[in-house]
């Protein structure tokens, strides 16, 4: 029970981070007047073993409104990340069209750092920031 504390306190921190440090979601007008947003699951994920838990990808997903906020269908949506990033970063698919007003990717990564996604429809680029880290170290095992 009492190092289960120390675990639950950990959850509860990242799980405030990871909202507090969540990208405002901010829609942007493209140039045939469709309203573009991008919403980004995890802004912090770890490279770590899948059995942690903890989250090994992101995922992408861009929403496309017309002018009475209706999902438009069949809109092209193309996923990138910083040039510095191509060789440690994959989006999943890179280029996708909308179903349903929306259109995903799944983001991953094989090293540490910060990394800014990009989201691109017509004229329009949404980009979002996603913080890749070692995972937390396991507190110590006492007696």
């Amino acid at each position: 029970m009492i190092r289960s504390v120390p675990a639950l306190c950990l959850c509860c921190m990242l799980l405030w981070v990871s909202l507090a440090c969540a990208p405002k979601h901010t829609e942007l007008l493209s140039e045939h007047g469709y309203r573009v947003s991008l919403y980004v699951s995890d802004t912090l994920i770890y490279l770590s073993p899948r059995r942690s838990g903890l989250p090994q990808a992101a995922a992408l997903v861009v929403r496309v409104r017309d002018a009475q906020g209706q999902p438009v269908d069949g809109i092209p949506v193309r996923f990138s990340v910083e040039p510095s990033w191509i060789q440690n970063a994959s989006l999943t698919p890179a280029e996708t069209l909308t179903r349903n007003g929306e259109a995903s990717a799944i983001f991953q990564a094989n090293t540490i750092g910060v990394v800014q996604v990009m989201a691109q429809v017509d004229n329009v680029t949404q980009e979002a920031r996603i913080t890749i880290d070692a995972p937390p170290s396991p507190s110590g095992g006492g007696s």
